[in-house]
């Protein structure tokens, strides 16, 4: 009895080129993966200037012309208390959170009217 040789066929022998299919697959897939910082950031506005919004406040304007009130809290842009009145034509104004009118103004946005 004697061994016959076979020459190797195509499913035992590798081929590099399936190899080289997967690679650019491969690559496609890790960059899909890869996460961008353009959309998590698109609610925050990169350009909020670190001062204050009132240089100059008004200790008192009329009721009747006042249709939005912003009240902000101080923090790392401003150390003061800021009251921002819209009035009905559409200017905005600051007014002093230490006046007793806008104080009873604030009082009642907070308090729910």
């Amino acid at each position: 009895m004697g061994f016959r040789l076979r020459p190797p066929s195509s499913c035992t022998r590798a081929s590099p080129l399936p190899n080289l299919q997967v690679l650019p697959l491969l690559a496609l897939l890790l960059t899909a993966l890869v996460p961008t910082e353009a959309g998590r950031r698109g609610d925050v506005d990169p350009y909020i200037e670190l001062r204050c919004r009132c240089p100059n406040i008004i200790s008192g304007i009329p009721l009747s012309s006042i249709s939005l009130v912003n009240v902000f809290r101080p923090g790392v842009h401003c150390a003061n208390v800021e009251v921002i009145a819209t009035l009905k034509n559409g200017d905005k104004t600051c007014l002093d959170p230490n006046a007793p009118a806008i104080k009873k103004i604030v009082m009642k946005i907070l308090e729910g009217y």
